[in-house]
Order: structure tokens, then sequence, then C-alpha cells
């Protein structure tokens, strides 16, 4: 619901749009790193947790920092991780081996730079509207082959989630492609300057944008985008979608099946996780329905696959 609520300010404009969406995103991530550390703790590991928690910062500036400078930062953050963990390792003499550098390293990525991916889809023109491909995507999927699963699943999937069934995986494939074919008809019928119109109306707090303040390497992106006729305006954004994307049905039945098998493949490595640790959930943050790990594991694979979607896209 939490997140539901970022979404919503989000897209009506009540907040600065992408920073306060990757403040929000930093505060998950470092919730799911901690999880994950945890887990993993519990089998004697050590990890250098301080490491993965400093990298939750670098979601801040994705997309609201748009300059070269900020993209090569980023790139170098795993050498640095590496680099600074076999530092310690030596200084500590050993007393953080190999294992658990290779361990904190993991859950950087696995928390970090796979949630980059969420800030990354909502800095590209339309990201609001984009960004439910990838949460719909995953969540369709798994509530599908959560009810089929349930009530109509009596072949055992695999033993590492011994609770799915080959006919909740099947419903999976079936929801997730129902979403994306859904979804996107809605979207091929919004009107997207009706829709910043409504919003700047009711805006408390409305994007000022002054040119004083654009350095010369934001001016040099946008200049390369026009000249390559890169979309630069949510409008011109839905536009190509309307051309490459919303009515293409074969695409959107052959990636929503991908999306759901990807998603599925998400929880059942955050399962064996778990099963690794001897733990049920990743802690009790939510009553019922465990960590924030726990609810974002299938969205995290996710995220890659539909942003990197959207960019060949707009690209090709």
């Amino acid at each position: 619901m939490l997140f539901a609520l970022v979404f919503f300010l989000d897209g009506l404009q009540l907040v600065n749009g992408a920073l306060f969406f990757n403040i929000a995103l930093t505060i998950v991530s470092f919730l799911m790193c901690h999880e994950f550390y945890k887990a993993l703790e519990v089998k004697g590991y050590k990890p250098i947790k301080i490491l993965g928690y400093l990298c939750t910062l670098f979601l801040i500036p994705i997309g609201v920092v748009k300059t070269y400078t900020m993209m090569m930062i980023c790139a170098s953050v795993i050498p640095i991780i590496i680099f600074i963990g076999m530092l310690i390792s030596i200084i500590s003499k050993l007393k953080y081996n190999i294992v658990d550098i290779s361990i904190t390293l993991l859950g950087a990525i696995y928390t970090v730079f796979m949630v980059a991916f969420l800030a990354a889809t909502r800095a590209m023109p339309l990201g609001v509207f984009l960004l439910f491909y990838i949460i719909g995507g995953a969540w369709f999927s798994d509530i599908f082959a959560y009810l089929f699963g349930r009530f109509l699943g009596k072949h055992k999937f695999s033993n590492i989630s011994p609770k799915k069934s080959i006919e909740g995986c099947i419903a999976g494939l079936i929801g997730s492609v129902v979403f994306f074919v859904g979804y996107s008809a809605v979207l091929n019928n919004i009107n997207i300057a009706e829709f910043h119109e409504a919003s700047n109306n009711i805006a408390i707090v409305n994007k000022i944008e002054n040119e004083e303040f654009i350095n010369e390497e934001e001016k040099t992106i946008e200049k390369a985008a026009q000249e390559k006729s890169l979309p630069t305006t949510d409008y011109e954004m839905q536009q190509i979608l309307k051309e490459k994307f919303y009515n293409n049905y074969l695409l959107l039945i052959l990636l929503g099946l991908f999306v759901s098998i990807i998603s599925q493949i998400g929880d059942f490595a955050a399962s064996a996780i778990k099963r690794y640790a001897d733990i049920k959930d990743f802690s009790h943050l939510m009553p019922g329905h465990g960590g924030m790990l726990d609810r974002f594991d299938s969205i995290l694979f996710v995220a890659p696959i539909v942003y990197y979607t959207f960019y060949i896209m707009i690209h090709i």
C-alpha cells in the first residue's frame, strides 16, 4: 500500500517525481539488503553490511542527475566494493574471507543494482506508467499462480517451494499475459496531454524547470536525443508505443509469458535462499506477508527485462 501511494503521488506530481520515487526506492532497497545479509548471517557468514547499505544511496540520483559522470560513478561501484572488501579482509587479517566478500557483493547486486532498473524505468519518458509493466506483470503472475494453484494445483513443481504446483505456474503465465494485453489497451486510450493538464491543476507542488540550472552535459544529452529522434517527452513516448507496442499482440503475449517465467524464477530463487538459510520469511516486517524481499523477489528479476525491452524499442 505504501508503494502504491508513492506511485499515486508521483503520477500526480504532488512531489518532485523521480527524486521522491528514488528516495522511497532507496528505503525499500536498504530493507531488502538488510534482510538478505541477515538471512546469510544465520548460516555463519559475515557480510560487510555497511558496503551494501552504502550502495543503496546510489539509487537516489538515477534519472535525477542526468550526466555521463553519474553513469560512470554508478558503473564503478562494483569494482569499488570488491576493492574495499578485499582491503578490509587484509586489514582485518582475514576476519572477513573471500566468501564473505562474495556474499557482500551478491547482496548489493541482488537488492540494489537490480532495483536500479526500476529507477531507470521511472526516468524514461512516460516512466510512471511503464513501471506498472514491471510490477503488474510480476504481481499478476504471482496472484494467478497462487489462486489457481491453491484450488486446482495437484502436481508439485519443485521441492524448493513445495506449495507451488505446475498448474499454478501455468496460471501465472496466463495472468501476466492478461495484464500486459489489458494494461496496454488502457494506456493506448489515455490522452497523455489531458492527463498532465489534469494533474497539474490539483498539484500542490509543481516541478519547476529552470534552464539556468541545466548544465552543459544535460544539454548535450538532450541535443543527442533530438538528433536521433529519441523521445524526450511523455507524448513522444506514447506515440512510439502506440506504433510499436500497444497493438502488437504477438509481442505483448510473448513478453507477458517471458516476464512471468522470469518472475517465477525470481520467486524460486528467493525460496532457495530461504531454504538454505532455514527460514520461512526474510523478516516479519509485514505480518502474514514476510519481509520486503519476500514481496519484491520476483520484481527484482523482471525489472531489467522490461527496462531493456523499452530501451531497445525507442532506439530502433
